[in-house]
């Protein structure tokens, strides 16, 4: 008899067949490729290295006792991952030495750090974290580019410690290089939620390329009040039970940031030097997205003002703090930050070139750019058409060859391309030819690359390839392909869905769908009673031919159970250009549930979906979807599972919600009308709502969940209620996870 999906199945991370290697990288020297892998299709991760001789794989790293766990960081540390959405234990991070012919790797492991002098070598402590008197540990630990120091934060302040041991074999002493925030409640040199969450900026400080100086944010947030969070399921009472959050609510106070350069005087007596404080003219109601050290010593900072309209990249002479404005940017929409800046070549006379990404076409593209005599001049667009530049993977100046990752082709897919730096409008050749999702790691030379990629039919796929003629890839290496035992256990359950396109009802646009079906020997040929998976918000796009797709345990599980399910990526998702996702511009919880209605109108006409069986199930967007859906929606969704939504966009951030909805001062209606409490006495008799929560969510608090239950108490509507006291965001106990998943397949199962 053939194994049946478990609930934990659904639950267990990795996914079947997902265990693929990464932090891929090469070595400075280009002769080992190191990656974090899991041996056995665990979370546990250890570091090893393909040498590139040999073409041999050996163990680098394992972590000395269990490595980074959840139950040995610190809370700033615990928070990082939640906005990184880390999950993987063991190695998570490492560090090599920067310079050209160094073999030594820096380890952050339980809020210390480890020095190992080669690959394979001992790992040996460098920094205690005990030691400096400081509560936490190294966060964000940065080598500086000589080699020498390695800078990391320590409970909010800026700390530098030599990068190799004393010459006794003494553990070097971590000098403090900023002063005055750990007293004030304010931080130095690391991003602040915000700008971690919703601008996906993980760094504060940011070395100079001469090693002599940082540069380094500070936050300021004293000003707005505390959000507190219990830790309601703890046995203990009193400060280890609770939680402090200075969260800036939509409209609200923003934090306040300073971008000082610091002077490094590490064998001076006088350690403390004054930073040097860029002048942004006296505005600290903006974000700053992006920091780079420019060709010519100076410093470029990305700004984005508070609605995320206008971008600004600014010039600041690091030791004057004045600045100049290389390049503006305007959208009517918003404009979406990007890691797409590069650093090109000196042209003499302090000029240089660099690369900058804009979606002033419609689509994000780069365009060259030259710097000289106080100006930047834009010398050509690179990149063109109905599709985005999503990474730049090599640059070969000497071949005047520039090589991107996107989806300029098919916008399910992700591909490598190459194209001309100096002839703009030049057509890209696409390099990669395998159909799905391609991610990719060069070498510095551009000569040999990594590529990881899956389809709806293909694992992830490890495969080590040499450049050939700048456009062609000769296979070097199969460096992974999956071995997970599930897939075999579980090969007759485990069934690709299928992907579709279909008209939106105004006629404008064309959406992309999946749909997975029941087996048709024990469920017949359909219509079937339908879930609808959906995110359906922002900078997400959950339908790729990509084998994340096919491994959705939970789709899975209710095709076992005789349910079809639909994803749709409505507009406002990502991927699809500015029209398509500025679509919900002032107006969330509008048009994404037109979107989605369509797609099951759809499904019912080509016979899949059964009318008036039809659920919906998401988590964060993908809840308050599921939930304004119920509401809005009664005539097409019986039943709606809410995982942490948003319930009312005035009780989520700034950055996140300003971007698209303005601020509920500015923008009233809209806020009214994607407030789903607005909308509960729609609800009809036969509808079901199951709402989950973790008690400790510090990025959607319970308080929307609490909200909405408020007013469904008082409009007399039913609703069931999961919670989990000891989660946050994303559930990260594997015994919570699979008691919800199984919750979740009960319900479906009793309701729909």
């Amino acid at each position: 008899m053939a194994h049946l999906i478990s609930h934990e199945d659904v639950a267990r991370m990795p996914t079947p067949g997902s265990n693929a290697p990464t932090r891929l990288g090469f070595s400075p020297n280009g002769r080992l490729l190191t990656y974090l892998h899991s041996s056995n299709n665990e979370l546990t991760q250890q570091l090893y290295g393909l040498d590139m001789a040999s073409l041999a794989v050996s163990l680098v790293a394992r972590p000395p006792g269990s490595g980074n766990t959840e139950s040995n960081l610190s809370l700033e540390e615990k928070l990082r991952r939640e906005r990184q959405r880390q999950m993987g234990t063991g190695i998570t991070s490492f560090l090599w030495c920067p310079t050209p012919h160094s073999t030594r790797i820096v380890y952050p492991l339980q809020g210390n750090l480890y020095l190992q002098e080669r690959p394979g070598a001992e790992l040996t402590l460098l920094f205690d974290k005990t030691s400096t008197g400081a509560k936490g540990g190294a966060i964000d630990p940065q080598y500086s580019p000589d080699g020498k120091y390695i800078a990391f934060v320590q409970e909010s302040e800026l700390y530098v410690v030599a990068a190799e041991p004393n010459a006794d074999g003494s553990l070097p002493t971590a000098i403090q290089v900023t002063t005055g925030a750990r007293e004030s409640g304010k931080s130095n040199g690391l991003a602040c939620f915000v700008t971690q969450e919703e601008l996906s900026r993980f760094h504060g400080f940011w070395w100079a390329p001469d090693s002599a100086h940082l540069a380094f944010e500070e936050i300021d947030d004293t000003h707005i009040p505390q959000f507190r969070i219990m830790h309601s399921g703890s046995p203990d009472v009193g400060e280890s039970a609770q939680e402090d959050h200075r969260y800036p609510f939509a409209g609200e106070a923003n934090p306040k940031r300073r971008l000082g350069v610091l002077p490094l005087r590490l064998d001076s007596p006088d350690v403390f030097q004054a930073p040097i404080w860029m002048d942004f003219h006296g505005d600290d109601d903006f974000y700053i997205s992006r920091v780079n050290w420019l060709l010519d010593g100076s410093l470029g900072v990305q700004t984005l003002n508070r609605l995320q309209t206008d971008a600004a990249f600014l010039r600041f002479h690091p030791m004057t703090g004045v600045s100049s404005t290389l390049l503006t940017e305007h959208s009517d929409v918003w404009l979406n930050a990007h890691y797409l800046f590069r650093n090109l070549e000196h042209r003499g006379n302090g000029a240089f070139t660099f690369l900058w990404a804009s979606e002033r076409s419609g689509f994000m593209h780069l365009y060259l750019y030259e710097y000289a005599n106080g100006s930047a001049n834009v010398l050509g667009q690179l990149t063109f058409g109905e599709g985005n530049v999503e990474a730049i993977e090599g640059i070969d100046l000497e071949h005047d060859r520039l090589y991107f990752s996107g989806n300029l082709d098919e916008p399910t897919e992700r591909h490598l391309y190459v194209t001309s730096l100096s002839k703009p409008m030049t057509p890209p050749t696409k390099i990669t030819t395998i159909g799905g999702v391609h991610s990719v790691t060069m070498d510095g030379s551009c000569t040999t690359l990594v590529d990881v990629y899956s389809n709806l039919l293909t694992p992830p796929t490890a495969v080590v390839y040499r450049v050939v003629n700048g456009t062609e890839l000769s296979p070097l290496h199969t460096l992974h392909t999956t071995s997970d035992p599930r897939l075999t256990l579980l090969s007759d359950r485990i069934q690709a869905p299928s992907l579709f396109s279909f008209r939106s009802r105004d006629e404008t646009t064309t959406l992309y769908g999946a749909i997975y079906k029941p087996d048709a020997s024990i469920y017949g040929h359909g219509p079937y009673p339908t879930m609808v998976n959906v995110y359906g918000g922002p900078h997400v796009m959950r339908v790729q031919n990509a084998w994340t797709v096919t491994v959705d345990m939970r789709a899975q599980m209710f095709r076992q159970m005789g349910y079809a399910v639909l994803k749709v990526d409505n507009r406002g998702t990502f991927r699809r250009g500015v029209a398509f996702e500025g679509a919900i511009k002032h107006a969330m919880g509008t048009i994404e549930i037109s979107d989605q209605e369509d797609g099951v109108h759809k499904c019912i006409a080509d016979g899949i979906t059964l009318p008036g069986r039809v659920g919906m199930v998401g988590w964060s967007y993908g809840g308050y979807m599921s939930a304004i859906s119920l509401v809005k929606a009664p005539e097409t969704f019986k039943l709606a599972i809410a995982g942490a939504p948003v319930t009312s966009w005035d009780g989520y951030d700034t950055c996140y919600t300003e971007r698209y909805m303005s601020t509920p001062q500015l923008n009233p209606n809209g806020y009214a009308r994607g407030n789903v409490m607005n909308y509960v006495q729609h609800m009809q008799p036969h509808q079901k709502l199951l709402l989950i929560h973790g008690l400790i969510d510090e990025n959607v608090h319970f308080r929307h969940t609490a909200r909405l239950i408020n007013a469904l108490i008082s409009a007399r509507k039913h609703y069931d209620l999961l919670l989990f006291p000891k989660e946050r965001h994303s559930p990260r106990h594997l015994e919570d996870r699979i008691y919800m998943e199984q919750r979740i397949a009960e319900y479906v199962a009793a309701h729909l």
